[in-house]
């Protein structure tokens, strides 16, 4: 996001408990970049273990485990969505200064989760044999230990929603860091031990289940104890059957809009595999990929936007909360639109060395298409998270719904008549027509601006499009990944330059300075230079006052003890004036 100077909170509002000094403007961002950076560290671990855990448990156990993975991520939509529903509702009554309605919030969630995701769980653990037998037709040798990471595996689902419940004070509060850091610490501690525990151990996929269970419990245990510690009303369990229903209605189209993007966003791919091959999923799925690591940018930057957001309508602060969404959605636009510039430069090398030349000629075309989808996805994250924090959830799900019956007519015949590159149209097609619906829902019900642009908006438009003309001429003479991804941070630096001197206005890069000072735990962002404590040794204006001297006539006079009087002539009169005593 794009920040501005800090401003003074409004005159009359009442703050509910102590809050930094920060605006919440500077809040969420620095929020935003303590969960970006948290992600990065995690992606660059799992980047480096992945291989090992692949060597040590081979690709028939891999592929088991990434089955575990793939049937808990769906089981997971039986949290109905509490995770999100109580840092909305949180977050009202955070606002208001009820400590009270905020715990509830927090137990009526987690007795609502015990009885959903825990019937859920319960059901898939006992049919989790004949799951992998008669459904996945499992190898026979791997149904034993699939069968027991299974069933750890809804134990691990189960524990991670409750750590999304957890976790609300520490979100509505825009604590950013010492959750980020416990989630970054543990979740850090589980990759690295999972290869080692495999290493020494053995066991296979039970093993890994186990690790990971271990750290859902170590994530709930230390959520809980920063939770208390915001909250101490938390040591005192409550249930209100009022919040029950506002949760259950907010959750409950969540759920709808979640289980909607499940053929929205896989139906292609079953379609490419009926009307093609398996060979061709596999180029679909990888440009797919490459393409979606572009989301894990927006993801974290907007998700302290949610309690933001929510937090200043609750307070009924609607001017302010339109300041927030529309440097979000113009901050979120000068960031996405070089990262999505720079992938699609630098995606036929890459995927040449990480996936093979094969890959690279059948995946290319499709990620450049999909790349252009997933950049209107990516923007169309500030509107979904005004949406939540606003309670309409339903408009969500309706959007959702309306889209799925076009959406899997077109994947049909496009993946029919255009194979692969028909299939990464039908996709992207459907995020650029998500997104249109998500900003035209948020434009109608709070008149949210659509265009993503700042306050120079031809600055800022002529400097993506000016990036692009560059990568796509350099694109032209350069092949080799090492040459492209030198030119790529070249163009990074330029670019920055460029946004910082000529597209941001003074107003924003000295909030943007200033927010090192004024987020929570931060120190002075104007920078002390050599002689900062000292004063201009040129500028007149700029020298501090002398101390106020007497007048010249009264200088004059010789001093007298204090006690006495004496008359002083002024001009036309004559006035008794008593010299008092000098401090």
């Amino acid at each position: 996001m794009v920040l501005d100077a800090p401003e003074l909170p409004a005159a009359g509002l009442a703050t509910p408990s102590a809050e930094p000094l920060a605006p919440i403007d500077a809040q969420v961002a620095a929020a935003g970049a303590w969960g970006f950076g948290g992600r990065a560290i995690l992606l660059l671990a799992n980047l480096c273990a992945t291989p090992f855990l692949i060597r040590l448990l081979g690709p028939a156990s891999y592929g088991l485990w990434t089955l575990v993975l793939l049937t808990t991520a769906w089981a997971g939509n039986a949290d109905l969505g509490m995770g999100i529903a109580s840092t909305k509702f949180g977050a009202s009554y955070y606002t208001r200064g009820d400590p009270q309605g905020e715990s509830s919030v927090v137990w009526t969630a987690l007795g609502l989760i015990a009885v959903t995701a825990g019937c859920v769980a319960t059901a898939i653990a006992l049919a989790a044999h004949s799951i992998l037998t008669n459904l996945l037709h499992i190898e026979s040798g791997l149904v034993n230990a699939g069968t027991a990471a299974l069933r750890i595996g809804c134990a691990i689902f189960v524990f991670q929603s409750v750590a999304g419940i957890v976790n609300t004070p520490q979100v509505v509060r825009l604590r950013w860091r010492p959750w980020v850091v416990l989630t970054t610490a543990v979740n850090l501690l589980g990759t690295v031990a999972a290869p080692v525990a495999l290493a020494v151990f053995g066991g296979g996929v039970t093993t890994v289940a186990v690790v990971n269970l271990a750290v859902s419990v170590l994530l709930v245990t230390g959520n809980l104890v920063l939770a208390v510690r915001l909250q101490p009303a938390l040591l005192h369990p409550r249930f209100d059957k009022a919040v029950l229903w506002k949760l259950l209605s907010y959750g409950g189209a969540l759920t709808i809009a979640g289980l909607a993007i499940i053929p929205l966003s896989t139906a292609e791919r079953f379609f490419l595999a009926h009307n093609h091959s398996t060979t061709a999923v596999a180029y679909l799925a990888v440009g797919l990929n490459l393409a979606a690591t572009l989301q894990v940018l927006p993801e974290q930057l907007t998700a302290p936007f949610l309690p933001g957001l929510a937090r200043l309508e609750a307070a009924g602060r609607l001017q302010d909360l339109r300041a927030l969404y529309r440097k979000g959605l113009s901050g979120l636009f000068l960031l996405v639109t070089p990262a999505a510039v720079l992938l699609a430069f630098v995606a036929r090398p890459f995927l040449s060395f990480w996936a093979g030349p094969q890959y690279a000629a059948h995946s290319t075309a499709p990620f450049l298409v999909a790349i252009a989808g997933m950049w209107f996805d990516c923007l169309a994250c500030m509107p979904v998270s005004y949406l939540m924090s606003s309670g309409r959830t339903k408009m969500i799900a309706y959007i959702r719904l309306a889209e799925l019956v076009p959406y899997l007519v077109a994947a049909w015949i496009l993946t029919e008549r255009f194979g692969v590159i028909g299939a990464a149209i039908v996709w992207s097609a459907g995020c650029v027509l998500d997104s249109a619906l998500l900003f035209g829902a948020a434009r109608r019900v709070a008149s949210l601006p659509c265009l993503p642009l700042s306050d120079r908006r031809l600055r800022s438009l002529s400097g993506p499009l000016a990036l692009g003309g560059v990568a796509f001429l350099l694109a032209q003479v350069t092949s080799g990944l090492t040459v492209r991804l030198v030119w790529a941070a070249a163009l990074a630096l330029a670019y920055g330059a460029a946004v910082w001197y000529l597209i941001l206005t003074s107003r924003e890069r000295h909030g943007i300075l200033a927010l090192a000072g004024h987020a929570p735990g931060g120190r002075s962002a104007v920078p002390r230079g050599r002689h900062a404590a000292q004063g201009p040794r040129s500028c007149r204006r700029a020298r501090a006052p002398r101390r106020a001297r007497a007048p010249r006539h009264a200088r004059a006079l010789p001093r007298r003890p204090a006690r006495r009087s004496s008359r002083l002539r002024v001009r036309g009169a004559d006035c008794p004036i008593r010299l008092l005593p000098c401090g």
